[in-house]
């Protein structure tokens, strides 16, 4: 990235608060200005984007909604109603990597590159997640610093970025970024915020039985030597060692405890503790998680539900039909006009007469019939199945 950095950095002093925001007693959002420094993170080095990112990656009912969130916003792409090869401005990859930041945190990022006669060039995706916001005297802001990892600034020096406001300033590339609306002033917020316990939850659940499997397949040896202590650590280990290679040999994975002891009465004995109802309780959490998890995407639980399903598709084809289309009423369009609006306040100035659209699979405007587009929904006559020719026909279920 090549920028010229034109504008004045805000120095601690101008913060007008010092308080930390919280956006919840449990899911604390902090806004927490680094004095001295000339940016503010989204909590401490931008640790919030990492708590959605591990509730993406820990929870597979999560990370399955959001996909499928994703692939239904972003359909068969991008494109201009009046015929227009936006492709030349903004890729299909990068529009994808918009939905799924979109989904993922409640808003994304672009780089918009400008050219020598003062018009945008080039629409490229930035990972929002690697950038803090710096503020001017009013708290406004006014660029955005970017770092690989916040983690490491030192290695990976911030770099300043102006905001992009529609009018050429000298600066060769500015950052623009879209959010949904939200109380939070500068950070975006995932629209299922108030179900990342329940990520974490299914992402310990997961961690616990996969413990649990690999302690559970290697059996624990207990070899006691009841003729005496050694008393030289050194020695005590050597014999341990030899020991452990005699019975058991380098290439087993069973486990093996070496006791020397004073004699029979201090035997080492080995106990196993476990919580009662373990199995039910761990069934119930994961349940719980899951049907939590569908309620904080607001998804239909027969689109999405897993374990906590009906009984099956043929059975269910209507009511599946009939959900889509409350999905895409609901949530897939709202999230569509966001994602567009953002992406307008660039091709407005590239070109007036762009209309950008997302394009539906063609399977469900064909066989669903659900005339999802942004631009047109003629709600009322939308139907679940074919009129007949005449009146003596039998209206015929779509397939």
């Amino acid at each position: 990235m090549s920028t010229n950095n034109k504008a004045t950095a805000v120095s601690s002093s101008n913060f007008s608060f010092e308080a930390n925001f919280l956006m919840s007693a449990f899911q604390p959002i902090d806004i927490k200005p680094a004095y001295g420094r000339k940016w503010v993170t989204n909590g401490v080095n931008n640790s919030n984007y990492k708590v959605y990112i591990d509730s993406y990656d820990d929870s597979p009912t999560n990370a399955s909604i959001i996909n499928a969130f994703v692939n239904y916003i972003y359909g068969c792409g991008l494109y201009d109603i009046n015929g227009q090869n936006i492709k030349r401005y903004i890729s299909d990859e990068d529009v994808l990597l918009l939905c799924q930041d979109y989904k993922l945190f409640g808003g994304y990022a672009i780089q918009v590159i400008w050219s020598m006669a003062k018009k945008p060039l080039r629409i490229e995706r930035i990972d929002v997640s690697k950038l803090a916001v710096n503020l001017d005297d009013f708290n406004n802001i006014n660029g955005y610093w970017y770092s690989w990892d916040w983690t490491m600034q030192y290695k990976y020096k911030p770099k300043f970025l102006p905001a992009y406001t529609g009018v050429y300033k000298g600066d060769d590339l500015e950052v623009l970024v879209c959010k949904r609306p939200a109380r939070e002033p500068f950070f975006p917020i995932p629209d299922y915020f108030s179900g990342l316990p329940w990520a974490s939850v299914e992402g310990q659940l997961a961690n616990a039985a996969k413990n649990h499997f690999l302690n559970a397949m290697s059996v624990l040896t207990v070899i006691n030597y009841n003729n005496g202590r050694i008393l030289d650590t050194d020695e005590a280990k050597k014999q341990a060692d030899k020991v452990r290679n005699d019975v058991v040999g380098t290439d087993n994975q069973s486990a093996v405890l070496v006791s020397f002891n004073e004699g029979i009465e201090t035997a080492t004995t080995v106990d196993q503790l476990s919580p009662p109802e373990l199995n039910q309780q761990n069934v119930f959490y994961s349940e719980e998680a899951e049907r939590k998890l569908i309620i904080a995407h607001s998804a239909p639980p027969i689109l999405f539900a897993g374990s906590t399903g009906g009984n099956g598709f043929s059975s269910n084809a209507d009511e599946i039909a009939t959900a889509t289309r409350g999905l895409f009423r609901r949530h897939i369009n709202p999230m569509r006009e966001v994602i567009i609006n953002g992406l307008n306040k660039v091709f407005n100035v590239i070109d007036s007469t762009i209309e950008l659209d997302f394009e539906d699979f063609k399977e469900e405007t064909k066989l669903e019939n659900t005339n999802n587009s942004t631009r047109s929904q003629d709600l009322e006559n939308i139907n679940l199945i074919d009129k007949p020719e005449n009146n003596n026909d039998e209206p015929k279920i779509i397939e």
